[in-house]
């Protein structure tokens, strides 16, 4: 099974805001861009998505040039950032910041949620996925997502995420041989 982890397009949020869960507009250049993207992608049995825009729109251009229609899954979502969801960086406050950029795994912002958590989900996401043994799936998601689906896939260490940059509308390949040992390996970051 290959399993291909892209990145939504880039967003048009001015620099500084947090957003995860925040529905932001994608930048003006995105109808080119969804089309470049679905034409690196070979033909896929499935396209799953996060239901945020910015990740259906890119999710929809794939599925209708594979002909099929996309599946809008919650467990796909970016890091729910609670009550820090579109404020400024700045205006959260340092202290709070540090706190929970200490220890991200285990620490959530306030009304948000762990990355231990959007990992937990996402992994019963990738389960899922898997056990439908499609030959090619697509899956449109966030950075947090894709570094979830990384470090459990290929096992890695969970404070290893800030190391793994992912590209806007990057394509991310892994690939597992469900016959075999089911071991995955990455094939491409960032393709």
């Amino acid at each position: 099974m290959d399993l291909y982890l892209i990145r939504h397009l880039q967003p048009e949020i001015e620099a500084g805001v947090c957003y995860g869960q925040l529905d932001v507009p994608l930048a003006p250049s995105s109808a080119a861009d969804c089309a470049k993207v679905a034409a690196r992608l070979p033909s896929v049995d499935v396209v799953w998505t996060s239901p945020q825009a910015r990740c259906r729109i890119l999710a929809d251009a794939i599925g209708m040039r594979a002909g099929v229609a996309p599946v809008s899954d919650e467990r796909l979502r970016e890091l729910g950032f609670g009550d820090w969801e579109g404020r400024r960086w700045e205006t959260i406050g340092r202290d709070a910041s540090e706190r929970w950029a200490a220890d991200y795994w285990n620490v959530s912002p306030p009304g948000g949620e762990s990355y231990r958590e959007l990992y937990a989900r996402v992994c019963i996401a990738l389960a899922e996925i898997a056990a439908r043994h499609a030959q090619r799936a697509a899956i449109v998601t966030h950075a947090g997502p894709i570094r979830a689906a990384l470090v459990h896939c290929l096992q890695l260490d969970p404070r290893r995420y800030p190391e793994i940059e992912l590209d806007y509308g990057g394509i991310n390949l892994l690939h597992v041989d469900l016959a075999g040992d089911a071991a995955w390996r990455l094939v491409y970051l960032n393709g």
